[in-house]
């Protein structure tokens, strides 16, 4: 499927007709430390360590590898590029540009990416799996591999093996492209190409709070590492030599999310040992947190907002993730030392920041998906409801006309977090081990195991269409054995051609369990799992419905986290656009009109929950 490559040099592709779709693939150099991975996109593409010493460039029949100042980017210029990691051969394109070693006049008609592509589609975002998965061919990453840390000019052999490898990968992404575009319906492609100029548009930061916080997390790091007996502060071999000579036995770990470790504190809350897990735990808190805002600061744009990154179609189920080493899908909920960091994304002069959420959209997608239309009713003609109220009035027994919140909080009732605890936690087949845990994080309930399995038997009892969804779904699967199974989402009902489904690829089914490949990887399947990843997708073409409504209505977000939007206002119009915005979200949906949908959403100076 993948040609060899006719290789041309500068001087003989010049002399050619280039037409149609070129691939465009950069080479550069990188470390362990150095690395897109490490410092995203723009802040690697600004470092002085910064080189791109190769690029192939490939219209499927001609080959061209050269250094990129080489390159006769006339030829190519106004048409259509595709790159594999688009925003990555992007990136260092503009920034050669910058560094007048590419023409400034240069550009694309427009330039695609074959990763999102096959992301999309659910093979391996990475080249090699996706070469692998669509192909049945293995692509050679090891010259790439012995490149790292060096410049292959200096290396006669080196430079011709990564010349090829070059142009190999060139023809893979070319070849990806041609054989897959057909099936990445345009409204898709649209949303890809919001998150990324997204993220390249940044988001405005209160530089001086987050450069006075970190060198406070660096001071009180410093001061507490001293106060520990050993160096590094860290070290858990030195901290259990430490307990060892004392005489206390060591926590099987020093994680304060272990319920091994609480065991272990309750038993030794006076000894040393307790007060050295403590620093320690505190000192790895406020060294994380001072990583993210080093982070942060390495991203300073020259506009002074920050760049950062937004994985397009991050998960099997579409939903976005964190990227580029600086996740802000996973900024901290509660201050850590006294640090905010959603504290330290603004609004710019002149505006204030909008912080739009889908409410409870999970607990109602899966109602909606499980055919329970008692609840969805509730939701509708109740559209500010607590959703934990009415699972509670539904099926735990709640009948007082006093509303559930208000009467737990009179009579000191836990049932309003059981409630949460149950609607977070057993809506996807979630046993009674895993239930204690999920009740401790999700709802600060202790529950014995007597307890948990009562709650989780009860949960079952009183949902049995969320019940009988597990068993219709791990049937149908089952069914698929040796095959493929295609689980359709419901925006395909309403536009087929679309074709979005989510897909458990060479379903094997033992006497044990059933095993299915999920984009390149090999998972157990179950009812349960079947069920939240078809929630979790559903609930992700919301959000991207919404997205692609309020973005043609010209309200175009500047973050994304999860079910949630957010934007910056001009401070003259926010009320009255921030209704607008309400409004356009919670429109019902063609593929889905008897879900209810619920927004929240307030207006901040900066970002908060």
């Amino acid at each position: 499927m993948i040609p060899e490559p006719n290789i041309l040099t500068p001087e003989a592709w010049a002399e050619i007709e280039c037409g149609g779709t070129v691939a465009v693939d950069f080479e550069t150099f990188y470390t362990a430390a150095y690395s897109v991975a490490e410092l995203g996109l723009w802040a690697y593409c600004h470092d002085p360590r910064f080189q791109a010493y190769l690029v192939a460039v490939t219209d499927g029949e001609r080959t061209c590898v050269c250094a990129p100042s080489r390159f006769p980017w006339a030829t190519i210029a106004g048409r259509t590029w595709v790159s594999h990691h688009r925003d990555f051969d992007r990136s260092v394109f503009e920034r050669l540009q910058e560094q007048s070693a590419v023409p400034s006049g240069i550009a694309p008609a427009i330039w695609l990416c074959s990763a999102a592509l096959c992301a999309y589609l659910q093979h391996p975002r990475d080249l090699v799996g996706a070469v692998k998965a669509v192909f049945g061919e293995t692509l050679d990453k090891g010259p790439r591999e012995r490149a790292k840390g060096r410049v292959p000019g200096e290396d006669y052999l080196l430079a011709a093996e990564i010349s090829r490898y070059a142009a190999r990968d060139a023809l893979a992404c070319l070849a990806l492209w041609n054989h897959l575009e057909r099936h990445w319906p345009p409204h898709e492609r649209r949303l890809f190409d919001l998150t990324s100029d997204m993220g390249r548009h940044g988001l405005a930061v209160d530089w001086a709070y987050v450069r006075a916080k970190r060198l406070e997390l660096e001071d009180l790091a410093g001061s507490i590492a001293d106060a520990l007996p050993w160096k590094p502060a860290t070290s858990v071999k030195q901290f259990e030599a430490a307990c060892e000579r004392i005489g206390v036995p060591a926590p099987p770990s020093t994680s304060s999310a272990d319920p091994g470790f609480a065991r272990w504190l309750k038993k030794h809350i006076d000894s040393d040992a307790a007060t050295w897990v403590r620093h320690m735990q505190r000192v790895r808190s406020a060294n994380r947190t001072a990583k993210v805002l080093e982070s942060m600061e390495a991203r300073r744009m020259p506009s002074g907002r920050m760049a950062y990154e937004l994985k397009y179609f991050g998960a099997s189920t579409g939903r976005w993730s964190g990227g580029g080493g600086l996740n802000l899908q996973n900024l901290n909920r509660k201050t850590a030392e006294g640090v905010d960091l959603r504290r330290a994304i603004i609004a710019p002069p002149g505006h204030v920041l909008a912080a739009v959420d889908f409410s409870q959209i999970e607990s109602r997608v899966l109602l909606f998906l499980a055919g329970d239309t008692e609840a969805l009713v509730l939701f509708r003609d109740n559209p500010d409801a607590d959703a934990y109220e009415i699972h509670a009035r539904r099926t735990m027994g709640y009948a007082e006309p006093e509303p559930l919140k208000a009467w737990c909080d009179r009579t000191g009732s836990n049932l309003r977090q059981l409630a949460k605890a149950r609607v977070l936690g057993l809506g996807f087949g979630c046993g009674w081990r895993k239930f204690i845990e999920v009740a401790r994080v999700m709802a600060g309930l202790e529950l014995s195991e007597d307890d948990s399995k009562g709650v989780v038997e009860r949960f079952r009892d009183s949902n049995p269409r969320i019940v009988r969804l597990w068993q219709r779904l791990e049937d149908a699967c089952e069914a698929r054995d040796g095959d493929h199974y295609a689980l359709p989402l419901p925006c395909t009902q309403h536009a087929p051609a679309a074709k979005r489904y989510v897909l458990y690829r060479d379903v094997h089914v033992s006497d044990e369990d059933i095993t299915a490949t999920v984009a390149g990887e090999r998972v157990k399947v179950y009812g349960g799992l079947l069920a939240e990843n078809w929630t979790q997708a559903t609930a992700r073409d919301v959000l991207a419905s919404a997205w692609l409504r309020c973005a043609c209505a010209g309200f175009v977000p500047v973050l994304s986290v999860h079910d949630e939007l957010v934007f910056e206002l001009p401070e003259a119009t926010a009320e009255a656009n921030l209704a607008r915005i309400i409004a356009l979200m919670e429109t019902p949906l063609p593929w889905a009109p008897h879900l209810p949908l619920k927004v929240e959403g307030k207006l901040m100076p900066f970002y908060s929950k």
